[in-house]
């Protein structure tokens, strides 16, 4: 949802901190860790129904989200189990956070529609992610979707600034089940031109075969082999 324009502005400005703080030797995994511990203070915050602090810390958090890979391209360190770490991460963070909203909602609040809320944006945030993981472990491009992990961050963050608990997990819910549905499109529609472009290899190699004739020594059919047989 967010324009290439305004991520690439964010990754430049992270890039320059990572760069500001190399003084502090911090590895990329040991970002990743911290912006996941930010995350459980945010998720303990909402709990205790301090939705105002909350909604600053998961900020917070969400900016060691993007600067633990600006950190990995900075220092060369880019790495295939940071990848993993970091998305494995992401994971329990968001896990965490709809923990800390449950208990807030069912413990303290007592509510009966939003707990249900919560457990659909959980279920959606968390097929957005696989099926974007799966996808690509079979050889498809998945990155589409409007409502990627910047644009849930950002929309928690405003809910609990803002107290709209109840419209910010109706947004969740939706849009993440939508996002999901629009990857697995995605990927429909890649298997469907694979198919294709299958089928029309298939026939290419059908047609240039067609003509040859295999008693001839070349491969190539003689004028007498297609011509039609005569009555003797």
């Amino acid at each position: 949802m967010f324009s290439s324009r305004l991520q690439s502005f964010v990754r430049r400005g992270a890039a320059r901190l990572a760069a500001a703080l190399g003084f502090l030797r911090l590895s990329p995994n040991a970002v990743t860790l911290i912006g996941l511990g930010v995350t459980v203070v945010g998720a303990v915050l909402i709990a205790l129904d301090q939705l105002w602090p909350a909604g600053l810390v998961l900020l917070l958090a969400g900016s060691f989200d993007i600067l633990d890979g600006a950190v990995a391209r900075v220092t060369g360190k880019m790495h295939r189990y940071g990848a993993f770490l970091d998305s494995t991460a992401d994971r329990y963070g968001e896990g965490v956070t709809y923990l800390g909203l449950l208990y807030l909602l069912l413990v303290r609040d007592h509510r009966q529609l939003e707990p249900f809320l919560v457990a659909a944006a959980l279920a959606g945030s968390f097929l957005v992610s696989y099926v974007r993981a799966r996808a690509q472990s079979l050889g498809f491009s998945c990155d589409g979707g409007w409502f990627a992990r910047p644009e849930r961050i950002v929309v928690t963050a405003l809910g609990l600034l803002t107290g709209q608990l109840t419209i910010m997990l109706w947004v969740l819910a939706l849009a993440t089940n939508l996002t999901a549905g629009q990857r697995i499109r995605e990927v429909w529609q890649q298997h469907r031109a694979q198919l294709a472009a299958e089928s029309a290899g298939g026939d290419a190699a059908a047609e240039a075969t067609a003509g040859r004739d295999p008693s001839s020594p070349t491969g190539r059919s003689s004028p007498a082999s297609l011509a039609e047989p005569r009555a003797l």
